[in-house]
């Protein structure tokens, strides 16, 4: 089934997806179940594919506005609950434009019995502070999944605390287990929705306590301060390896902002494997599209070169990559 619904968004046919969708639920599966089961599985597979080159951001961007919908559609088959456990707000921190999964936690959430509210995609912190001032909310979800995305989810968490609210937060950014969503602030993490709703019925209104200020804050707050300089001597550095040819492209434009996001999210959270895992994915990135092996390597080498010595936290981080 994951497969159809698969083929529909490849041909782009939202008449269709929305088709194979309802007629399971007709035939008795429940509108979360299809959305979990069938549209987000198939939409790692849009990723896949724009990951590897196959799809272009465009195609990306279409098979998900087709999700999206979908999402919508199978929504208004969920009833309200009466009464409400309670209500969730639930939103995206700035700059995480993948507003599927936390509609589909909130779907999920209110299938349980929560009333629901979802604020789209890259809520802005101050928005979100002024909203949560304006509504009776009874708990607060985040969902980040790009790393850069972190340092906005902090202040959001932030937020939420400033008024009693507990906080789940789930996403790939904050990575296999609790590590940076503690410290980060959040009263809970989740790695999916299903475990969403388990979590949110464990956490109660008294905020867990601020994370110890460590040096790797004061170093984030310099990187971020300093971004675009540091940006351009790794820049420098990386292309008397790998020569212009290979440095200014938007390849590297987009590799240079994973890599120095990622560190500042390790800084953020104190967790080396965000480093690791950047290294990862730029390496199976250039693999998929043809780019040189050893450019990864020499980025990564360049920043240990350019943040070594005024960063030493940030070199600690980087050093887990040898």
């Amino acid at each position: 089934m994951i497969h159809l619904y698969f083929q529909c968004l490849a041909d782009r046919d939202g008449s269709a997806a929305l088709r194979l969708c309802t007629d399971l639920v007709d035939a008795g599966r429940s509108p979360v179940d299809v959305l979990l089961d069938v549209v987000a599985p198939a939409q790692e597979q849009v990723g896949h594919r724009w990951a590897t080159g196959e799809w272009t951001v465009a195609h990306e961007h279409a098979a998900t506005a087709i999700s999206e919908s979908v999402a919508v559609a199978l929504g208004t088959r969920l009833p309200q609950p009466d009464p409400p456990r309670g209500h969730v707000v639930l939103a995206c921190a700035e700059r995480e434009w993948h507003g599927l999964p936390a509609r589909l936690v909130g779907f999920a959430l209110q299938e349980a019995g929560w009333r629901t509210t979802f604020l789209g995609a890259s809520t802005s912190p101050a928005q979100f502070a002024r909203f949560l001032d304006d509504v009776d909310a009874d708990a607060v979800a985040i969902s980040c999944s790009v790393a850069a995305a972190l340092p906005a989810a902090r202040r959001m968490i932030d937020a939420s605390r400033e008024v009693g609210l507990p906080v789940l937060v789930g996403g790939g950014a904050f990575g296999s287990d609790d590590t940076r969503a503690m410290a980060l602030g959040a009263t809970a993490w989740a790695p999916d929705a299903r475990t969403a709703i388990k979590a949110l019925e464990s956490i109660t209104p008294p905020p867990a306590p601020f994370a110890r200020r460590r040096a790797g804050l004061d170093e984030h707050a310099e990187l971020t301060a300093r971004f675009a300089e540091l940006r351009d001597q790794t820049r420098r550095r990386w292309a008397s390896v790998i020569g212009p040819d290979h440095s200014e492209t938007d390849l590297a434009d987009d590799a240079l902002d994973h890599a120095l996001h990622s560190l500042s999210a390790a800084l953020l959270t104190d967790d080396s494997r965000l480093v690791r895992e950047a290294n990862d994915w730029l390496t199976d990135l250039y693999a998929a599209r043809g780019a040189p092996a050893t450019a990864v390597a020499a980025l990564w080498s360049a920043l240990r070169t350019t943040v070594g010595e005024p960063l030493p936290e940030a070199a600690r981080h980087l050093a887990t990559l040898r």
